[in-house]
């Protein structure tokens, strides 16, 4: 384990409005984890098993072999994966060394009761406005 401040949690939407206490439990599951420029974080189809959160460094987005945004730090992705079984959308490479916060979907089952179900609603309010779901 890694010690995070909390406040960077906060500025995830679907975390920010959890109680300090709550937040704690969250970062008390995230694994940090270091990519070098050119590696795959995730790949388009594979199964998602956590989201991610950069802490410093830049990764590209591809869909379809296509760039089509760059992460920079204090952005996340594949938050999705921890409600939903389905498979990435998109691949992201590692655009400059990269450290990330990981938290697995099964470090977020084990806590979600305790959270609250404000945070899925959030998660599936996130992905209807971002892809229309």
């Amino acid at each position: 384990m890694f010690s995070m401040d909390i406040r960077f949690v906060k500025q995830i939407p679907f975390f920010s409005h959890l109680s300090d206490e709550k937040l704690r439990l969250v970062v008390d599951h995230f694994d940090m984890k270091s990519f070098n420029a050119g590696d795959m974080v995730v790949q388009q189809g594979e199964p998602g098993d956590g989201m991610y959160g950069i802490i410093f460094g830049e990764a590209d987005v591809i869909m379809d072999d296509k760039t089509v945004a760059t992460l920079k730090t204090d952005d996340f992705f594949g938050e999705m994966s921890l409600i939903a079984n389905e498979p990435r959308s998109a691949t992201v490479q590692a655009k400059s060394d990269l450290s990330v916060f990981f938290l697995t979907k099964l470090a977020f089952d084990a806590i979600k009761d305790e959270l609250g179900d404000e945070v899925r609603q959030e998660i599936l309010r996130r992905a209807e406005e971002d892809y229309g779901q």
